[in-house]
């Protein structure tokens, strides 16, 4: 499979792109839930976005969620949920939520969670998803019931030999090759390099 090194900025730059889209469309956002770990970049600056439109006087809940997707013979998946920092329960009818993720690939985790929310009364067209890379896959029959609403990138994979792992610069150090590493990460700089000596060793 094909790999897509994505540096931290220009996920910063495309996430204020996204973030006034977002806002020009109307929905402003009472709650940002991250999903732990991808969506903890791109909801960082949505959040730093939306506290300077709402201004000091109008709250902003910035949350996370834990929630992990598991694979089983036989094509069963089950999404596991760890924690949440602001609890469902705790939300309102007629509040803003909005969902932020580095990536929308299969849809079960955020469908998942999705349905969650709305098991607390909260209606659908309250609810955004958007996420850096929106990937949809026309090759399965099965395609996932919720999908995001806005996004930075759209990409259209027609069959697997076309789909490409993207790697975020912004927070994933693990998988990267001793190569990789100093293509992409390091870059010359020695203390960086001797701090990551380790990366890429098991592979």
């Amino acid at each position: 499979m094909k790999k897509e090194f994505v540096p931290y900025e220009v996920i910063r730059d495309n996430a204020v792109k996204l973030a006034y889209r977002i806002y020009m469309s109307g929905f402003i956002p009472d709650v940002i839930y991250v999903c732990l770990r991808g969506g903890v970049y791109i909801g960082n600056i949505l959040s730093e976005y939306f506290k300077i439109i709402k201004g000091h006087d109008a709250p902003l809940f910035y949350a996370a969620v834990v929630a992990r997707s598991y694979f089983y013979t036989g094509g069963k998946n089950e999404v596991v949920v760890d924690g949440w920092t602001y609890d469902p329960s705790f939300l309102k009818k007629g509040e803003k939520i909005l969902f932020a993720d580095d990536i929308f690939d299969s849809g079960n985790t955020i469908n998942h969670l999705i349905h969650i929310i709305l098991g607390h009364g909260i209606k659908r067209e309250d609810i955004k998803i958007a996420v850096h890379d929106y990937k949809v896959r026309t090759y399965l029959e099965d395609n996932p019931e919720i999908k995001p609403d806005f996004w930075c990138r759209y990409r259209e994979i027609n069959n697997p030999r076309d789909d490409t792992w993207i790697h975020y610069l912004s927070h994933e150090i693990d998988g990267l090759s001793k190569a990789e590493c100093r293509c992409y990460f390091t870059m010359g700089d020695e203390e960086l390099e001797k701090a990551l000596e380790f990366v890429g060793d098991k592979l």
